[in-house]
């Protein structure tokens, strides 16, 4: 057999055993049993006390969501980043915290104003919601990172998030943080981004954890069952990589 077939029935398996677990979670949900737990990202453990913390301090956290898209390789980096904001909407409400959300993409803006709306909504408080919550900046990286790091400066803010794309222009964000003294959580997955956040916060998800914070955040499973299908899918392509590897020596 070639190495092409055998490339073409390993994805055939990967996208079968790939069904036959989401069908499984499926049913472990349907009959009440837990799916397995992620482990702690130290990144995200205290974000909900801290909106507490601004909720009797009288200020708000500001959410950085990056400049990136919903389209293209930066899609799945800025869906997590909106994990993160649902996460963080109901406590954000329940608390009377209005948070400020900087995006640097147009297309993030209906989406991250959705997901405030619908937590308003759901605790009976419509009429509180108010769109300019979530605030698109600027359409370009430097930009975007002046102006949110412009929307820490001002005051007012208890707590500093980001998480989405960012390149190393991020560090302007996380420097306004800095000056003030502010508890700082970031997720990045590029290497200029990582790089600028390391020397500012001890509370960095990088890589693959920053795909994990939702689920961790929400407990939601929905995300739990996204992760665990992630991981087995990277498991079987891992092993395909290796076989036709071999193959081939």
């Amino acid at each position: 057999m070639n190495t092409h077939a055998w490339a073409t029935i390993s994805l055939a398996i990967s996208g079968l055993v790939l069904g036959l677990v989401v069908v499984a979670q499926w049913l472990m949900r349907k009959r009440g049993k837990a799916l397995p737990a992620i482990r702690p990202l130290p990144a995200f453990q205290n974000l909900q006390n801290e909106v507490k913390q601004a909720a009797e301090s009288g200020k708000t956290i500001h959410i950085a969501l990056g400049s990136g898209g919903l389209s293209g390789e930066n899609a799945v980096t800025s869906l997590a980043g909106l994990q993160v904001v649902e996460a963080l909407a109901d406590a954000a409400v329940a608390y009377d915290v209005p948070p400020i959300i900087t995006v640097g993409h147009p297309t993030l803006l209906p989406l991250a104003q959705d997901a405030m709306r619908r937590a308003y909504e759901q605790r009976g408080l419509a009429e509180s919601y108010k769109p300019s919550m979530v605030r698109f900046v600027a359409p370009t990286p430097m930009g975007y990172a002046a102006g949110a790091a412009n929307q820490v400066a001002a005051g007012g803010v208890m707590s500093n998030v980001m998480i989405g794309h960012f390149g190393p222009q991020v560090s302007l964000i996380a420097d306004a943080g800095a000056r003030l003294g502010l508890p700082q959580s970031a997720a990045a997955a590029s290497p200029g981004a990582i790089g600028a956040l390391y020397p500012v916060t001890n509370r960095l998800a990088v890589g693959e954890e920053l795909y994990a914070a939702g689920a961790q955040m929400t407990g939601e499973h929905r995300y739990l069952a996204s992760l665990t299908a992630q991981d087995i899918l990277r498991l079987i392509l891992a092993l395909v990589i290796l076989v036709l590897a071999v193959m081939q020596s």
